[in-house]
C-alpha cells in the first residue's frame, strides 16, 4: 500500500515534528499581528503617508523578529548538516547570490536609511515616492519630470542598491528645495533684470505661505546634522551651458508634496509677466 503525504513527511523529518509545529505556529502568529496592526492603523487619525511608514517599518520587524526565532529553533539541525552540506555551499552561493545581495541590500537601507517611505528617490532610471520596503524590493509610485502621478508602479530589487548610485530627492524632512527650469525665448534676453525680478515675485507669491517656516527648519537642519544647508531662501540663476537656449533656474523651498503645484505657479506667473496681454475687443475698435 503506499505511502500517504503524512507518512512520507514523518519519515523526511523523524523527530522534527516538535521544530515544525513550532515553525507554522510562528508564521501563523506573524501573520496574525501583522494584520492585527494593520487593522488598528486603519481606525488611527493619521496621514496615510505616516500610516504607510509605520505599516511598513512594524511588518518588517515582526517578519525579522519571527525569522530569528525559527533559525534559533532550527539551530542544532542546521548545525548538524552543516558539514554534509559544506560540498553544494559553494553552489548554492552562487545560485542565491542574488537573494543574498537583496538581504543586504535591505539591511543597507535599514541601517544607513537612504531614503524611507514618503521619499522622492531617483534610483537607475526612476523617478517615485517610496511607498514600501520589504526584505528582497522596494516599491515606487512612479513620478513624471513634473512631479506628476504616472499611475504607474515600479519595484527594484535592493541588491541593487549594493551596486548603483541612489539620489533621494526629499532628504530634509518636511521640506525640500527645488529647482525650477524656464526655458527663455531669445526675444526676452534684452531684459535679463526684469526677467529676474518677474520670477522673485511669482516664485516668493507662491512661497510666501511657508517661506519663513521653511527658513527655520533648514536652520535647525543644519545645527542638528553639522552640514551647511541653503537657507532655503528664493534665488534665481541662469543656465547658460548651451549657447542657444538661455535657461532661468530658480531655486524655492517647498513642502515635499507641493512641488508640482508651486512649479507650476511660479511659471505661470512668471511668463504672465514677461508677456505683453493681448488687446482687448474695446481696444481693437
Amino acid at each position: 500500500m503506499p505511502m500517504s503525504i503524512f507518512e512520507r513527511l514523518a519519515a523526511w523529518i523523524p523527530g522534527q515534528w516538535e521544530k515544525v509545529i513550532i515553525t507554522a505556529v510562528l508564521i501563523g502568529l506573524a501573520f496574525l499581528v501583522s494584520n492585527l496592526w494593520t487593522r488598528y492603523l486603519a481606525r488611527m487619525e493619521i496621514s496615510a503617508e505616516k500610516r504607510r511608514m509605520q505599516l511598513v517599518w512594524v511588518r518588517n520587524v515582526i517578519w525579522f523578529v519571527a525569522m530569528l526565532i525559527i533559525v534559533s529553533v532550527w539551530a542544532s539541525t542546521i548545525a548538524g548538516f552543516a558539514l554534509s552540506l559544506a560540498a553544494v555551499a559553494g553552489a548554492i552561493l552562487i545560485v542565491s547570490k542574488e537573494l543574498v545581495m537583496c538581504i543586504h541590500g535591505y539591511f543597507y537601507a535599514t541601517l544607513v536609511q537612504p531614503y524611507k517611505i514618503g521619499d522622492v528617490i531617483e534610483f537607475n532610471q526612476l523617478r517615485g515616492r517610496v511607498v514600501d520596503i520589504d526584505m528582497f524590493a522596494t516599491t515606487l509610485v512612479e513620478l513624471d519630470k513634473a512631479g506628476q502621478r504616472t499611475g504607474k508602479v515600479a519595484e527594484f530589487p535592493n541588491g541593487l542598491l549594493l551596486t548603483h548610485p541612489l539620489v533621494n530627492a526629499s532628504p530634509n524632512g518636511a521640506f525640500a528645495l527645488h529647482a525650477i527650469r524656464i526655458p527663455m525665448p531669445e526675444r526676452f534676453s534684452h531684459d535679463l533684470d526684469g526677467i529676474e525680478a518677474a520670477a522673485l515675485a511669482a516664485a516668493d507669491h507662491a512661497t510666501a505661505a511657508w517661506q519663513e517656516e521653511a527658513m527655520t527648519h533648514f536652520r535647525k537642519a543644519s545645527e542638528e546634522n553639522f552640514i551647511a544647508l541653503p537657507s532655503g531662501k528664493t534665488k534665481v540663476s541662469w543656465d547658460f551651458s548651451d549657447p542657444e537656449h538661455l535657461v532661468l533656474v530658480i531655486r524655492v523651498a517647498c513642502p515635499i508634496e507641493q512641488r508640482a503645484k508651486v512649479e507650476q505657479a511660479v511659471f505661470r506667473d512668471t511668463w504672465r509677466a514677461l508677456s505683453p496681454e493681448p488687446p482687448t475687443l474695446s481696444a481693437n475698435r
